[in-house]
């Protein structure tokens, strides 16, 4: 663990000169690393400690000792955070580039907004800002728990260098294709594959297509890949991708594995002559025989196969450094598939923060947001909206009371009528909402629904005062799902509306204060929205969706 001192990247050398490609990879770092974290980073050189790109305010440190912790962190491969002073919290993410190139991205956080007279004054001095400008800069900055943030930067981490180890493959596939560039079809099979590497595709599905076209370059009666999964699958129940004549079920290739002492991670395993074999041979039907393990780092995610030559010659090493190739985009993917469902798993945990915690600012209306959310998901079905607005609608239900968060508490609680400062007041949440999801770039399709859904189709709503087909359509949804489960939901201080009344009122604002076409909609299913708001906040609602 690095020691956790202060350190000041902004008082050291100036900033080395980069030519325009180091520069350019500097900035897309920076910008993606902003994306992810919402807060700007500095680059540090891994080896001399000099400041490359950008500025992040720290605190005060001796150049030399700058120096030494960065080597600390890029030798050490980790995220860390380095300094906790107060509510501070500096993280450092060791990035690896070209060349051998080691860097350091440093930026400065807060673990607790609620500064005190104190804690604020010592923010100002640590970062040499005056008052003022340390109390703007404090309200700017999102709340991080300490082991959160070291989580999150460890998956940055591993997320930049499995992308190192993609690229650095991809320039090995570019240097085969030099060399053999009169076999079109290998060129034209690893192209294909890269042309497919998506984070949102299956690993299996990939895997299938690879071993249907490896069959079109690679003279085997069948080409496999062997999907290991967890390390305590049995090995009867791994998934068997083949393609060909396969003589092997999944159970017995993993025994000829285990009897030829295929390791992972190592060279390919070429077999021409299972007789050379110093075991006993128990599979007739294989003749030649070459394996290639799937492996991202240290994780190995299966095995490719090729199984018998169609000329009864040899597989040689031309096969060999194909299958090697594709095992590595294999491997990779699946890897970066891991990763990615870990990010999602994150970004999922936000989303019910984020939820809970406009819950718990109003206990008046908890499960609301969660209960119009599945209402809105219904409609949008109902409307014909694909599924990626079914999708985006779902979330800015979810989140479209989150702006309330800002509303004062006597304000948001009173159970009585609100005064007309009040009510102006409270009509705030819609922008101040906006203006908390604005900076996550995974929300951008949310945030019109967020900022327009209290909009009226004559233009009388608000915040913009939108009128007609000015209304984005996900937000004239979520406005009719709103004020359904607003108008039908128990209070402590009054009953929910009742149903024939309730009906009344969206009748009667239809083309006015709703969408009529959204109205429509409401009352093709008018039984289950009804079935929706019986149910409790934590029960199953049908047509859910399983985002978060």
């Amino acid at each position: 663990m690095t020691p956790k001192i202060g350190i000041n990247f902004a008082s050291s050398s100036p900033v080395r000169e980069l030519n325009d490609s180091v520069r350019a990879w500097h900035a897309d770092l920076q910008s993606r690393l902003s994306g992810w974290f919402i807060t700007a980073f500095e680059l540090i050189d891994g080896h001399t400690g000099e400041t490359l790109s950008g500025r992040a305010r720290t605190t005060d440190l001796d150049p030399l000792a700058r120096a030494e912790i960065c080597r600390a962190v890029a030798s050490g491969g980790k995220a860390e955070i380095i300094e906790e002073s107060g509510p501070l919290l500096v993280l450092a993410i060791p990035i690896y580039g070209e060349a051998g190139r080691s860097l350091v991205a440093v930026a400065t956080f807060v673990a607790d907004m609620a500064a005190t007279d104190s804690q604020l004054a010592s923010i100002a001095r640590q970062l040499g800002l005056a008052p003022d400008a340390a109390r703007r800069w404090l309200s700017a900055q999102h709340a991080w728990q300490p082991s959160v943030l070291q989580n999150m930067g460890q998956l940055a981490t591993e997320r930049l260098a499995a992308e190192g180890r993609l690229r650095s493959l991809s320039r090995d596939v570019r240097d085969l294709t030099l060399n053999l560039s009169a076999t079109y079809e290998e060129i034209s099979l690893i192209y294909r594959l890269t042309q497919n590497l998506k984070l949102t595709s299956r690993s299996d599905e990939l895997a299938q297509l690879a071993v249907q076209w490896l069959a079109d370059v690679v003279p085997a009666e069948c080409l496999a890949v062997q999907l290991v999964g967890s390390e305590q699958a049995e090995a009867a129940e791994r998934p068997l991708l083949a393609f060909g004549d396969c003589p092997l079920t999944s159970q017995q290739l993993s025994e000829l594995l285990d009897c030829v002492g295929a390791t992972a991670g190592k060279r390919p395993l070429v077999i021409n002559d299972p007789d050379s074999v110093p075991a006993a041979w128990q599979w007739p039907g294989v003749r030649q025989f070459v394996a290639v393990s799937l492996c991202e780092g240290a994780n190995c995610f299966g095995w490719l196969v090729a199984i018998n030559h169609t000329a009864q010659g040899e597989f040689g090493t031309v096969e060999a450094s194909l299958l090697s190739s594709v095992a590595a985009i294999l491997g990779i993917h699946s890897g970066n598939a891991e990763l990615y469902g870990q990010q999602r798993e994150l970004f999922k945990g936000m989303v019910r923060a984020l939820t809970s915690a406009i819950d718990a600012k109003d206990p008046y209306t908890c499960g609301h947001s969660e209960r119009v959310a599945k209402v809105a998901v219904r409609l949008a079905t109902e409307l014909g909206c694909d599924n990626q607005s079914v999708d985006t609608i779902y979330l800015a239900g979810l989140l479209h009371d989150i702006g309330k968060i800002g509303i004062d508490d006597q304000v948001l609680r009173k159970p009585g009528k609100l005064t007309e400062a009040e009510y102006e007041h409270i009509k705030l949440h819609t922008t101040i909402g906006h203006r908390i999801l604005s900076d996550i770039r995974q929300l951008d399709e949310v945030l019109p629904v967020v900022l327009h859904h209290h909009e009226q189709w004559n233009g009388q709503g608000y915040p913009a005062g939108l009128a007609g087909e000015k209304i984005p359509m996900l937000a004239r949804i979520m406005a009719v799902a709103d004020s359904f489960d607003a108008m039908s939901s128990d209070r402590p201080y009054r009953q929910g509306m009742p149903d024939d009344k309730l009906d009344a009122i969206f009748r009667e604002g239809a083309g006015k204060q709703w969408d009529a076409k959204v109205i429509d909609g409401f009352f093709r299913i008018r039984e289950e929205m009804r079935a929706i708001a019986d149910r409790g906040p934590k029960q199953a609602v049908p047509d859910g969706r399983d985002l978060v």
